[in-house]
């Protein structure tokens, strides 16, 4: 049974007028008559009762009718949502990041995208750079604000420089450094560190390792929290000093003073990652907005890690 047999049947039976209903189809009168005949012997029954002055319809056909319009609306509602979602406006999107690395952007982002796509479902999820790795095997999250990967992992996702930032120094807001404008990292070689666990970000760990290298010592580390926010906490509460990415200070740090080092730290990025091939539509519509703010988000975050790094 095809809907274009449903369509002049019911057009037919609404105006019970063969001329008429193939006016406003813009179809040959003789093919709709065709048509509804060959429903009926599909059916089984009579649906119209025509004569050579009327046209008029039987009780199985005013029972089809109801159905037949039913099917129809249906159908034009299914179009409509495959188009919708053919055009990233429903579905869902599923976003992992490292929190401290977004809270000064995406909160924004995400308003804007809604209210551009009212029914997609964003759905957001605070992740290391590991467990993101694993999310997007289990394919739980769509897209991650994430640090660089490891060349291995490389091959299979897409990376897209979000801004740069630059390590700072987090110390307890009593520590004898906190006044400081800038700390000389060997200041800091016979300190007790708090420091990623390597496992979650190994490349930002290295960084970190290599950094304090580069000062002359060893960092000796006395905790491995895997979020920043319980680094910060472990900071307040004077367990340890921390080497952090400079976006932490858009996120609340009560206790905690984040002060500029020397030497300079190399830059590390944070970038959009997505698995490799064709994104699907609601990763698009993400991505071009993404591409659009991005010269906006690069000076909102930049600009502090710049001028730090320029004292």
């Amino acid at each position: 049974m095809e809907l274009r047999y449903l369509k002049y049947f019911v057009a037919v039976a609404e105006r019970q007028n063969f001329t008429r209903a193939a006016e406003e189809l813009h179809v040959a009168q003789p093919a709709i008559s065709q048509q509804i005949k060959a429903l009926e012997e599909e059916l089984g029954v009579s649906l119209l009762h025509r004569t050579k002055r009327s046209v008029t319809i039987t009780s199985a056909g005013n029972a089809f009718l109801s159905e037949a319009r039913k099917i129809l609306a249906h159908a034009e509602l299914s179009k409509q949502v495959a188009r919708r979602a053919a055009r990233g406006e429903t579905g869902s999107l599923a976003i992992g990041c490292v929190s401290a690395s977004v809270y000064g952007f995406l909160p924004k982002l995400i308003q804007s995208y809604r209210k551009k796509f009212p029914l997609v479902r964003v759905h957001l999820f605070e992740m290391t750079p590991e467990q993101q790795l694993q999310a997007f095997a289990r394919e739980k999250i769509d897209v991650g604000f994430t640090r660089p990967l490891a060349l291995s992992d490389e091959k299979n996702f897409s990376q897209e420089r979000i801004y740069r930032d630059r390590l700072m120094l987090a110390v307890p807001e009593t520590h004898p450094l906190a006044r400081a404008k800038r700390v000389r990292l060997d200041q800091c070689a016979s300190e007790d560190f708090v420091m990623f666990k390597r496992s979650e970000a190994p490349k930002l760990v290295d960084t970190m390792t290599q950094l304090c290298a580069k000062a002359g010592f060893t960092p000796q580390v006395v905790s491995e929290p895997p979020m920043i926010h319980t680094v910060l906490m472990a900071v307040a509460a004077g367990i340890g000093v921390a080497l952090v990415p400079g976006c932490v200070r858009s996120i609340p740090q009560p206790g905690v003073t984040i002060l500029p080092v020397l030497p300079i730290s190399p830059v590390i990025d944070l970038v959009l990652t997505r698995p490799k091939g064709e994104p699907s539509p609601t990763v698009s519509a993400w991505l071009e907005l993404v591409r659009e703010r991005l010269p906006a988000i690069r000076q909102q975050m930049e600009k502090g890690t710049a001028a730090a790094a320029a004292k």
